[in-house]
């Protein structure tokens, strides 16, 4: 019998996909991110913002100097930070002022290999003070602003999944046929009818579609490290409500199934193996936000996200779109530049969600030139 399986077996014979995304994902032994190597970057199964180039470290740096130059250092926590990328290409830039600008760093992640592996890389590398844990809950912060960041942790949070049967919300479950893993139906739970009552959504009949019940509290925990003076950057892949679920373009639902960079469609086949994630709703985190007093930044692309905090001084510099006659380095730092600006790519598919509270969200506010 397989591992998921067993696992399975011990909990009835049957299981929600939000259970047995869980176990697929996070599973402390076989699940996909409990493995002892990153499963993104170059050499993984899919690209992030910030190992698809470094100058998306960069960029974020030269915000954050300029963040402190109006409230002082800042204490800045990445969620979900993997195996210290962005970290440790922030360490690498900051440097002189941009260096002044950081008063504390706090990492979150769940992998306990992940841990191993930022404890090794980070501590000679940063000059103030460093916590490395395995959730929110456990990071103490010093007072004072406070920079929250977090890149793909909401689309890798598990979620509930439905279809809609003869005006009947149905849940999409699953259920271990040996070593086999089968879909099953069931009645959805009051718990998901609210859900997509809340947002005002009704599914069209044979409408599959997401729900991550999750998402707002999970949001708040988030929100709570920032205090009375924060700032969230949350960058995602993900829709409103209305965009979300609406069935002319998503059908079949957002899950996404990735190996090697490559889609597959059947999210039960190699539990363990396959990255599962699937679209944020961008309203549950601003539920979250209202509840907790913090405004609403912005919400874009990728790309103007990171025009507006400073890349495009950067393009200037290495005259990104210019036909000059330009080193090898030069030629590979416009590449990568042009990777994240890719309108067809993470340039418009990722989005960038800020929200803040205090004088770092005014603040904020002007260096993005928002209202």
């Amino acid at each position: 019998m397989s591992w998921i399986a067993r696992e399975i077996a011990a909990r009835g014979g049957e299981v929600s996909f939000r259970d047995f995304m869980e176990l697929a994902l996070y599973h402390p032994r076989h699940g996909y991110y409990s493995a002892a190597a990153p499963r993104y970057g170059r050499g993984g199964d899919f690209l992030t913002a910030p190992t698809a180039s470094r100058w998306y470290a960069t960029v974020l740096a030269g915000w954050l100097e300029r963040l402190a130059a109006r409230v002082g250092p800042v204490a800045f926590c990445d969620v979900a930070s993997g195996d210290g990328s962005l970290l440790a290409e922030l360490a690498a830039v900051a440097t002189g002022n941009a260096g002044r600008a950081l008063r504390f760093v706090g990492s979150v992640e769940r992998s306990p290999a992940m841990r191993s592996v930022q404890a090794a890389r980070l501590d000679a590398r940063l000059a103030v003070p460093l916590a490395v844990v395995a959730s929110i809950r456990e990071l103490e912060l010093p007072r004072g602003p406070v920079v929250v960041h977090a890149c793909e942790l909401y689309d890798a949070q598990p979620v509930h999944r439905v279809v809609m049967r003869e005006g009947v919300l149905c849940e999409l479950r699953v259920a271990a046929d040996g070593d086999v893993c089968r879909w099953r139906e069931a009645p959805a739970g009051e718990e998901l009818e609210r859900y997509f009552a809340g947002h005002g959504v009704v599914l069209e009949p044979g409408q599959v579609a997401e729900a991550r019940l999750d998402a707002e509290p999970l949001h708040s925990s988030l929100l709570e490290l920032g205090g009375d003076d924060g700032l969230a950057v949350i960058v995602d892949y993900g829709y409103e409500a209305r965009r979300l679920y609406d069935a002319r373009g998503r059908r079949g639902g957002s899950l996404a199934v990735q190996q090697s960079h490559r889609v597959s469609r059947d999210p039960l086949a190699e539990p363990g193996e396959r990255d599962l994630s699937a679209h944020v709703n961008w309203d549950d985190l601003r539920r979250a936000a209202d509840q907790a007093g913090w405004r609403e930044i912005g919400l874009s692309g990728l790309a103007p996200f990171l025009i507006r905090a400073g890349l495009a001084d950067q393009m200037e510099r290495l005259g990104v779109g210019a036909a000059a006659e330009i080193d090898a380095r030069t030629v590979a730092e416009r590449q990568e530049i042009k990777r994240l600006l890719d309108p067809d790519g993470m340039g418009a598919d990722l989005k960038v969600l800020v929200q803040g509270i205090g004088e770092l969200a005014d603040a904020a506010a002007e260096e993005l030139r928002v209202g």
